[in-house]
């Protein structure tokens, strides 16, 4: 099975973390044998209708505007230089509304972590968060001190459902481009476990190793290299640590489906996802369900 990322999608507001960024999105685009597509926002220049004339708005404007063709202009000759295939536009308006009018089905979504504020910039904090609610498309969200890409080991989240698979086979596919190996994790909740019985205790290790197994037997057959790891604990505390362990250059985590109260519970204490994109110190990719086709690798269980 293989997941068909036709263009990948890179949000810049030319700040450094965005540059960053863009060597991620230039990377992925070569090896996923994509098209790169750069998008910048002006914003909306904040006003006073009592203190700020039509002359300033209107030099502000300019001002946005031409700061974001600088944005995309620095990536076009970062484009033209590694032979990647490169579109690109300026969008008006706050960076949020640009991110969701331009992307698509087949498209791979890169946000600078830690951009510079302001209307027209993409950060985590805002627009990133905003995006990551939801996400319509696979969205790598890169650190702005994540060291140069590789992705030759990719740590990936085994849980259960609709959104593992589309993230499972988001992951061998890069983990396939790159020749690299795919690090799986299940987690077995320490808050299911302590109030499970021996029995159901043990049944939520099995179901995690047989999950694990599930995701190396997919990747056997996509014929990349992988480990896999079962850990008792909180999700996403368990995940930074597994890819500090596994040096890892990369995590993948698939999020959504169809528990939509669940997962608003999670997002009350903070999602599994949204921890990891705070905290990790290499990209993270949230992969929503329709990502992939469908297939999940392993068992159905409780998340």
């Amino acid at each position: 099975m293989t997941v068909s990322v036709e263009r990948v999608v890179l949000a810049t507001d030319g700040s450094a973390s965005a540059a960053t960024a863009a060597a991620h999105a230039l990377f992925l685009a070569r090896v996923l044998d994509a098209s790169l597509h750069a998008v910048s926002a002006t914003g909306t220049p904040q006003s006073s209708a009592t203190e700020t004339t039509e002359t300033e708005t209107a030099g502000a404007s300019a001002s946005a505007a031409f700061e974001a063709e600088e944005a995309v202009g620095a990536v076009t000759r970062r484009a033209l230089l590694a032979g990647v295939r490169l579109t690109s536009e300026v969008v008006g308006g706050p960076a949020a509304t640009a991110v969701e009018r331009v992307v698509g089905d087949g498209d791979l979504l890169v946000l600078g972590r830690h951009g510079r504020s302001g209307p027209g910039r993409f950060l985590v904090g805002s627009v990133a968060e905003r995006v990551l609610d939801a996400p319509p498309v696979p969205t790598l969200v890169v650190p702005w001190a994540s060291p140069r890409p590789t992705y030759r080991r990719v740590a990936l989240l085994a849980a259960d459902g609709a959104p593992s698979a589309s993230a499972e086979t988001l992951a061998r596919r890069i983990a396939a481009a790159t020749r690299g190996v795919l690090e799986p994790l299940a987690v077995v909740d320490e808050r299911d476990a302590e109030t499970a019985s021996r029995e159901a205790r043990r049944t939520l290790e099995t179901e995690a190793r047989a999950r694990v197994n599930a995701v190396a037997a997919a990747a056997a057959r996509d014929a990349v290299e992988s480990g896999g790891t079962v850990r008792t604990g909180i999700p996403a505390t368990e995940l930074l640590a597994h890819v500090k362990r596994t040096g890892a250059d990369a995590v993948v985590i698939g999020v959504g489906g169809d528990d939509e109260a669940r997962l608003a519970g999670y997002r009350a204490a903070g999602t599994v996802a949204g921890r990891v994109v705070r905290h990790a110190e290499v990209p993270t990719l949230v992969v929503p369900p329709s990502a992939g086709d469908g297939e999940a690798s392993g068992p159905r269980g409780r998340r």
